[in-house]
């Protein structure tokens, strides 16, 4: 039996407090929508490589750490003036957790891959930028679920917002 593929073109990221887990409210460029849900487990086991895979895109002579918290103050600023719509899902969601993480090295960016090693593989293709910004989007979410930011590097949560209300995050 083949796998369904489905390729992300923007999600938003719900924290759910009654399952205590993330959802991603994902849409696909026909308009067709999926919840895909990430235990706390696997949200910290692959995120650290994520961070990783966004760090090598630095090139600089002043220190990367200085440079990568710079960069997600000014993505922070970018993303608050200029708030992407949510993803809404409408009518028949095909809801599955998330198994496993893959990142993959491709033509157009770092392909993400999320699957339930079973029937559906989802696919995302980000930039640097993109990169960055759904790690600031998870750690937003790991404070509203009061979740240990422990799998995210100090350009990653400094001077990110102190947890509280929040509201969804969306990436396009």
């Amino acid at each position: 039996m083949d796998k369904v593929q489905f390729m992300i073109l923007t999600f938003t990221m719900q924290a759910d407090f009654a399952e205590d887990r993330i959802r991603l409210d994902a849409v696909d460029a026909t308009g067709a929508f999926q919840s895909i849900w990430y235990s706390r487990r696997l949200a910290d086991r692959f995120l650290p490589h994520f961070a990783v895979h966004a760090e090598k895109k630095v090139e600089s002579g002043l220190p990367k750490d200085l440079l990568l918290s710079m960069d997600q103050e000014q993505l922070r600023i970018d993303r608050a003036e200029n708030p992407d719509p949510p993803v809404q899902p409408t009518g028949e969601v095909r809801a599955w957790l998330a198994q496993t993480v893959h990142l993959n090295e491709g033509p157009d960016g770092l392909v993400w891959t999320m699957t339930d090693d079973r029937h559906i593989d989802a696919h995302m293709v980000l930039s640097e930028e993109a990169e960055r910004a759904v790690l600031d989007v998870f750690l937003t979410t790991y404070r509203a679920l009061e979740w240990s930011d422990h799998p995210f590097p100090a350009w990653v949560r400094d001077a990110a917002a102190e947890p509280g209300p929040v509201p969804p995050g969306s990436l396009n």
